[in-house]
């Protein structure tokens, strides 16, 4: 008998991209572009091709692996960025559509037992921002922030597309810690998100009493930013959907928190364009208590095996940030 063909989940990475270069072919196809060149930039959540054409043109393609996106949400998210791309002062992709005017194409992928969606963006020139920013760019990344957030004020999707709801903890995902085996979270662990997660949830609930939802970007860190002549760029919008812009900026301070610059200068880039948006910083600590939660939650569904065996790792330090969170009320990157 022929051996049986192994699951996605347990393939080594270089299986499971060789799979996947058949998908990104196909997407190329569908999208019009005839590839030169196709390398995988990330292969994570999602996986990520930087393609050049026959002609020099270059492109991100994404293949949604294991985004939550459905076909509303992918609407959405594509009809955004096209009305973000037209606005002064903002810089985002401008998605490529098809032929027949569809902004994601769907390619079955036998592996995962379950259609693929990839979208096409034109490249963004510069270079990612990464783990050091600047002040300069963290002022800036509170100034782009906020002119996300003026606009989605005013704009909606319409016709059939229309995000999700993220404004609570685990956003749209599943609780995937509640039920996970003692060998990815132990008990200890267990009963210190049972502790952190009622004071999470309180804090989502007041928010939600005083603020309305809108349109947010859900996933501002400084790896999906670009630099280019003085100027930042935002992209990945698969975590966008319908929050509360404290969302965006306590995702963003999660990830700075060690930089001591950067609480200072995000809010001021933030409050030169919205300058009436004042949370308690007790309300910004739980945020980000919260952001390294639902990351957690995230990646115990992960199948590269780099990010599942990263697994144990991020359990302990979230131990850590946990217990500090408790003692102390505030976030820290302990590692």
């Amino acid at each position: 008998m022929p051996p049986t063909p192994l699951g996605f989940a347990e393939m080594s990475q270089q299986a499971q991209l060789h799979g996947l270069r058949s998908v990104a072919m196909a997407a190329c196809h569908h999208f019009g572009v005839l590839p030169k060149t196709m390398r995988c930039i990330n292969h994570g959540f999602n996986t990520t091709y930087a393609v050049v054409d026959d002609v020099g043109a270059k492109y991100a393609l994404r293949i949604n692996t294991h985004s939550l996106r459905d076909r509303a949400g992918l609407l959405a998210e594509q009809q955004w960025m096209c009305a973000l791309a037209t606005e002064p002062g903002i810089c985002v992709p401008m998605p490529v559509h098809t032929s027949t005017g569809s902004s994601f194409v769907e390619i079955p992928f036998a592996p995962m037992h379950k259609t693929l969606t990839a979208t096409l963006a034109r490249w963004l020139p510069g270079r990612i921002v990464g783990a050091k920013p600047s002040r300069q760019q963290v002022y800036q990344m509170g100034v782009a922030t906020a002119l996300l957030h003026r606009h989605s004020r005013e704009w909606h999707p319409t016709g059939q597309a229309a995000f999700p709801r993220v404004n609570q903890l685990l956003m749209n995902s599943d609780d995937h810690l509640t039920h996970a085996p003692l060998s990815r979270i132990p008990t200890t662990v267990r009963a210190l998100i049972d502790e952190v997660r009622p004071h999470i949830d309180a804090v989502y609930a007041q928010l939600n009493a005083q603020m309305s939802v809108q349109p947010i970007h859900a996933d501002l860190h400084t790896y999906n930013m670009m630099w280019h002549t003085q100027q930042l760029a935002v992209f990945d919008f698969d975590d966008a959907g319908m929050g509360l812009p404290i969302q965006d900026l306590a995702i963003t301070l999660y990830y700075l928190r060690d930089i001591p610059y950067a609480d200072t200068e995000l809010w001021a880039g933030y409050r030169s364009v919205i300058p009436d948006l004042h949370v308690p910083s007790a309300v910004v600590e739980a945020l980000m208590m919260g952001r390294g939660i639902v990351l957690l939650n995230d990646l115990l569904v992960l199948t590269n095996p780099a990010d599942y065996a990263f697994v144990p790792e991020f359990v302990r330090r979230t131990m850590l940030r946990m217990q500090h969170f408790m003692r102390t009320g505030r976030f820290a990157l302990l590692k």
